[in-house]
C-alpha cells in the first residue's frame, strides 16, 4: 500500500512540475512580446543603436561593485608592511 502511495505521489509532482514549467514559458513569451512592442513603439533607430554601443563597451564598467574591486585589487597590488600583514589591512583596522 505504501508503494501505491508514493507512486500516485510522484505521478502528482511530475504533473505539478509540467504544469509549473508550461505556466512560466508562456509567461516569458508573453514578456518577450511585450519587449518586442516596446521596442517597435521606440522607433527603428532605437534598435540599431543600442547594440553597437554595448557590444563596444563593457556593461559592468561602470558598476560599483566592480570600482570597490578593482580599489581592493590595487591596495593589494601595493607594498604591505609587516604590521599592517599581522593587524590586518584596511581603514577599520588602523583606529583600533
Amino acid at each position: 500500500m505504501k508503494t501505491e502511495r508514493l507512486i500516485d505521489r510522484l505521478t502528482r509532482l511530475e504533473r505539478q512540475i509540467r504544469a509549473f514549467k508550461e505556466l512560466h514559458a508562456n509567461e516569458l513569451q508573453i514578456i518577450l512580446d511585450e519587449l518586442a512592442d516596446i521596442r517597435s513603439e521606440l522607433g527603428p533607430e532605437s534598435p540599431a543603436a543600442a547594440p553597437t554601443d554595448s557590444s563596444n563597451t563593457d556593461p559592468a564598467a561602470g558598476s560599483p561593485k566592480r570600482a570597490k574591486w578593482l580599489a581592493e585589487e590595487a591596495q593589494k597590488a601595493q607594498p604591505v608592511s609587516r604590521r599592517e600583514l599581522l593587524r590586518g589591512r584596511g581603514k577599520d583596522d588602523a583606529t583600533s
